[in-house]
């Protein structure tokens, strides 16, 4: 169960910092503006999405646009059904405390009562049945 967690945990980690990347402000460039290479990227792009690298090591996507939205809206309804998935999971631990605390709740006089109960068998055992401690 604890492995179910940790994998619930990781994989809302995962979305919150894709949603993170996502909400940031898209920078527009218009294509005629773009180098030369750029172009032919971009050429690439719309036969599949391309990555690039430094030194060997993959550093950005160049995705289509479309492709783009469907992954945010795709990443969102996971985000929120994960965060119900969480919800749900927090009212199941709730009930089952819950579950653990006698179902009649003492009101406020029978809990007096009971304290009443306990110092006069305190006072008793000690000697001070009717000697009353100051509190100076």
């Amino acid at each position: 169960m604890k492995h179910d967690l940790t994998n619930a945990d990781d994989r809302a980690a995962a979305l919150l910092r894709v949603a993170s990347y996502l909400g940031r402000p898209q920078k527009f460039m218009a294509v005629a503006d773009a180098r030369a290479e750029m172009r032919r990227t971009l050429e690439m792009v719309a036969k599949g999405s391309v990555v690039l690298t430094t030194h060997g090591e993959p550093e950005a996507a160049v995705v289509p646009f479309t492709t783009l939205e469907d992954m945010r809206c795709a990443l969102l309804h996971l985000l929120v059904e994960e965060m119900g998935s969480s919800f749900a999971r927090s009212q199941k631990s709730v009930r089952s405390q819950r579950q653990d605390v006698p179902a009649s709740t003492s009101s406020e006089e029978e809990l007096e009562k009971l304290v009443g109960e306990v110092v006069r068998g305190a006072r008793r055992r000690n000697g001070k049945s009717s000697h009353k401690v100051s509190r100076a």
